[in-house]
């Protein structure tokens, strides 16, 4: 009997034990039932996503070449595979080992489930409104504006809601016979990763080659990070060094959105055989206090003339603000015009109508807008650097050939003109003296018109950017850095001599985007209505404005009467005073917001 009374001790805790053992198997095999499940269910998102996901295929710009379709399906396939995979990694997966009870687990599934769906539907229709992605930014202008255009795709919310609680329940009753079909599911695993990875590896390719219908599709997928490989190769040899700089500068940025410039076939009434003469003379460096102190002869020849006095660049760099003025278009089309090797209607028409075109530079029109874009169907020289007095005494020259040899034809020239330095800061006496031997060579340019007998018959347009930044303390000039929207760096004069046309004053606000329209329309007689190749208006018909758009290659910049509001790439908006101080707790609308962005994207190519 003491034995038994021994053993007994013994039997209860292996009896324990027992239990515990059994415990923890029946612990660890529901968590392994619980971790399958999740595969399960990721699988089912990933067809759920991928399929949604794909309306932004439809919404961006289809490619053209056949391999960039591949990618754009292939990236597709793979970022959205990859992104509801994360989700799971991160999320579900941990919680399988904390949490227990697999109805708890399959619940948690479906409300991470449902919500990345929701974010995911309200990204779609933010890409279609705006051509950005969801962020913090926009996330709170929608939230209190409340956007009533998200209610479009929010309307299934409840639907997927539905399906996803039906899979997560049918999947669980039938895990054990979802189990034995592992075999299935791992082509379609490899499918995801094999895209993935290969739609990487292409980017990586198309980035360092400048393959634009690859690289244009960059921002097209939210969260969405293509890699680069640019300073590996050239360490390497694989492509040659700074050649990617030099085609950034010679085609724009590779991501530049793609866009339909003009909307609309250019038509013109041809049956006006009556033709002006058109000079457009462009001064870098330029504003109103050089006008009025420093260039005397051009201060009577604006009052005596059409004289804009409460007009606006586009830009406060150089290069920008032409671009606007050939263009008609705000800067953040730049990068989509270089790359596409567009010329503008303009030129075109000044083409079609068959003006003898002369071009006139102090820089050699050296920037990649003339050479790769607005002049890129014609063959220019090397630019060769001149001054201001030769350039005048060119075009003087090319001017007399013209009159002599071709006086049956009209003429369209453009004399570009610099007063300050590009590369270095200057003193401002030599800014000013600068101003004042420009006053000279203008007055030179009416008087050789005047004495040609052909004054009378010429329009002249002169306009220019106010891209110095005037240092009053150290008493020196500079160029700006193109991120400056105060007003006293975007206000610049515009001059106009128009026979026939009477000689006012005008204090309506004008932009440099006014200026194509005002000639395509009176000049050459352009019946296509202007919205389909220009963001300006007729300098004399111009209605009230609410806002001037303004702007460098990333920002818009809309100037409204009494604040200014930028936005950047990324959907993210600051306001600031007349004076350029930031006012931070005013915040802008969603309708002023929708407009600014919306008259943005007008010439994008968005399949909606």
């Amino acid at each position: 009997m003491p034995q038994i009374n021994m053993c007994l001790p013994s039997l209860h805790y292996q009896r324990l034990n027992m239990l515990k053992l059994k415990s923890n198997h029946f612990k660890d095999e529901q968590t392994t039932q619980i971790v399958s499940w999740g595969h399960w269910f990721t699988l089912f998102n990933v067809f759920v996503v991928i399929a949604l996901g794909s309306q932004y295929l439809f919404i961006a710009d289809w490619p053209r070449t056949f391999m960039g379709r591949f990618y754009a399906i292939i990236s597709a396939i793979g970022h959205f595979s990859f992104l509801t995979f994360i989700a799971y990694l991160i999320l579900l997966f941990p919680l399988s080992f904390f949490i227990r009870s697999a109805c708890w687990q399959r619940m948690i599934a479906i409300i991470i489930a449902t919500l990345g769906i929701a974010l995911l539907l309200i990204d779609i229709e933010v890409f279609k409104q705006f051509r950005m992605h969801l962020n913090l930014s926009i996330w709170q202008l929608l939230t209190t504006q409340k956007g009533s255009f998200l209610s479009t795709n929010l309307i299934i919310i409840p639907f997927i809601l539905l399906f996803e609680i039906l899979f997560a329940v049918w999947s669980w009753k039938k895990l054990r016979s979802l189990s034995k079909r592992k075999r299935f599911a791992r082509p379609i695993v490899i499918l995801f990763m094999l895209s993935f990875v290969s739609s990487h590896l292409i980017h990586i390719w198309a980035d360092a080659n400048f393959y634009r219908p690859i690289t244009m599709q960059r921002s097209s997928l939210p969260l969405s990070y293509p890699l680069t490989a640019r300073h590996f190769l050239e360490r390497y040899g694989f492509i040659e060094e700074n050649d990617y700089r030099n085609r950034i500068t010679q085609e724009g940025n590779p991501f530049a959105l793609a866009i339909e410039y003009p909307l609309d076939r250019i038509t013109f009434d041809d049956t006006q055989t009556s033709k002006k003469n058109v000079l457009m003379i462009v001064i870098d460096g330029w504003n109103y206090s050089l006008l009025s102190e420093n260039m005397p002869w051009l201060n009577d020849f604006a009052k005596s003339n059409i004289y804009f006095s409460n007009n606006y660049a586009s830009s406060n760099q150089a290069y920008l603000n032409d671009f606007s003025l050939f263009y008609g278009l705000d800067p953040n089309y730049y990068n989509s015009i270089l790359s596409s090797h567009k010329t503008s209607t303009l030129i075109e028409v000044v083409n079609q109508q068959h003006y003898n075109l002369g071009l006139f530079s102090t820089e050699g029109f050296s920037d990649s807008l003339y050479r790769y874009a607005l002049l890129s169907n014609f063959t220019l020289s090397d630019p060769i650097k001149k001054n201001n007095k030769q350039t005048t005494d060119n075009w003087i020259t090319w001017h007399n050939t013209q009159s002599e040899l071709y006086n049956h034809a009209p003429l369209f020239s453009v004399i570009q003109y610099s007063i300050g330095n590009k590369n270095k800061k200057m003193p401002i006496s030599e800014l000013e003296s600068n101003a004042a031997k420009l006053d000279q060579y203008l007055k030179s340019i009416i008087d050789h018109l005047k004495l040609s007998n052909l004054y009378d018959n010429t329009i002249i347009v002169i306009a220019g950017t106010n891209d110095i930044k005037i240092d009053k303390v150290k008493k020196t000039a500079l160029r700006n850095d193109g991120n400056n929207f105060n007003r006293e760096y975007l206000k610049v004069p515009l001059i106009v001599s128009w026979p026939g046309k009477e000689n006012l004053n005008f204090n309506h606000v004008t932009s440099q985007t006014d200026i194509l329209p005002t000639l395509m329309q009176d000049v050459f007689n352009v019946t296509t209505s202007p919205q389909q190749y220009s963001q300006g208006n007729n300098l004399f018909n111009q209605t009230s404005k609410q806002w001037i758009v303004a702007g460098n290659e990333n920002k818009i910049a809309a100037l409204y009467k009494d604040k200014t509001i930028i936005i950047d790439e990324y959907g993210r908006s600051k306001v600031y005073d007349l004076s350029g101080k930031q006012l931070k707790n005013e915040k802008i609308s969603l309708p002023i917001f929708l407009q600014i962005v919306t008259e943005n994207r007008r010439f994008m190519v968005v399949d909606n």
